[in-house]
């Protein structure tokens, strides 16, 4: 396991390069250690791709990179987030559609530690709510499919922590749709 020393350096390391990278806005921040026990992420960055002037582009992400259980033995992070949320806009209707809302796992070929647990989805899904207020948008809507299916009881209770309703379809294949007005 990495130091604290070291968890601070990476920390800051990508903290520079996200706010140097002209493509991304940091959402929300917290650098506070973790303390022995903890199981949530305190020190953390929430950043995204979508701007609001960009006409061209209509799929965005809001991703969540912690140093936590995520410095090598180097000192480099391991990956670049640990929690994404895919989003496509459409600017005519006003909404945003949740494509993907993943926070690498052990069952992920990419990851090497479980991240589940440390509310990472939940600052990824709180950033986003944030991002499209801020953007005018009137409906956030979303499914959950079968892919889902094994992590269905935690999906809705994350969605509806945030007060999206809720239709389940069929909850023993993980199937139903989410929605939320902003």
């Amino acid at each position: 396991m990495s130091s604290q020393t070291e968890y601070d350096q990476v920390y800051a390391k990508r903290l520079a390069a996200i706010e140097k990278d002209p493509q991304f806005t940091i959402l929300s921040s917290m650098n506070r250690p973790q303390a022995p026990g903890e199981t949530t992420a305190t020190q953390y960055i929430v950043y995204t791709d979508y701007k609001l002037e960009d006409k061209k582009r209509s799929s965005f992400t809001v991703s969540v990179y912690t140093p936590f259980e995520n410095v090598d033995k180097y000192g480099h992070s391991k990956a670049d987030f640990q929690s994404q949320l895919l989003f496509d806009l459409n600017r005519w209707q006003n909404t945003m559609h949740i494509t993907v809302l993943e926070t690498l796992g052990s069952e992920s070929r990419l990851a090497f530690y479980d991240f589940q647990n440390m509310g990472l989805a939940t600052l990824a899904l709180k950033a986003f709510i944030n991002l499209a207020k801020k953007a005018g948008i009137t409906t956030i809507d979303g499914n959950l499919s079968s892919f889902d299916r094994d992590n269905f009881k935690k999906l809705t209770h994350l969605f509806s922590k945030f007060d999206f309703d809720i239709t389940v379809m069929d909850s023993a294949q993980g199937i139903g749709k989410i929605a939320l007005t902003v």
